[in-house]
């Protein structure tokens, strides 16, 4: 595998400059999921949901060349401010993981060219849509960290 691949597979699955999602959303009591801050306009559910849902499109995209955006910004944020039970919290972290998983292994793939525009996009390559992961992900996990500071569990 070529050194940019290991690099991005490296940046989807560890920790370097941040935390990441997996140890950010561990352990966190049902109570505080549904939990919004004067700070941030959203709860660790929320937050953690729209990153699932995200992922989950992007990929999508990766694989569908019948691909059809949701509808933005409803589509990609859960309609509760909470999840319904911990079984719910917890099929989001597993989609999380599972889906990053899928994407690891489409950039592992030797058959896949990290910047072959896909057929059905306006330019979108499959390294971008990785670092767009990434980043997203990044992005909200930070907020999901700030919220618990804010409650005072973290």
């Amino acid at each position: 595998m070529n050194s940019l691949k290991e690099h991005l597979i490296d940046q989807l699955t560890r920790e370097h400059a941040h935390i990441g999602f997996v140890r950010a959303t561990k352990g966190i009591d049902t109570q505080h999921l549904g939990k919004r801050t004067d700070a941030l306009p959203h709860s660790i559910w929320e937050l953690a949901e729209h990153i699932r849902i995200a992922q989950e499109d992007i990929l999508k995209f990766c694989v569908n060349s019948n691909y059809e955006a949701p509808s933005w910004p409803d589509d990609y944020w859960p309609s509760d401010q909470a999840p319904s039970d911990r079984n719910m919290w917890e099929q989001t972290l597993q989609q999380y993981q599972d889906d990053r998983q899928k994407m690891v292994e489409l950039v592992e793939d030797p058959q896949n060219d990290l910047f072959e525009p896909f057929p059905h996009g306006d330019g979108q390559t499959l390294f971008r849509e990785a670092v767009l992961i990434i980043d997203h992900t990044s992005y909200h996990t930070g907020q999901i960290v700030d919220i618990q500071r804010i409650l005072g569990i973290w």
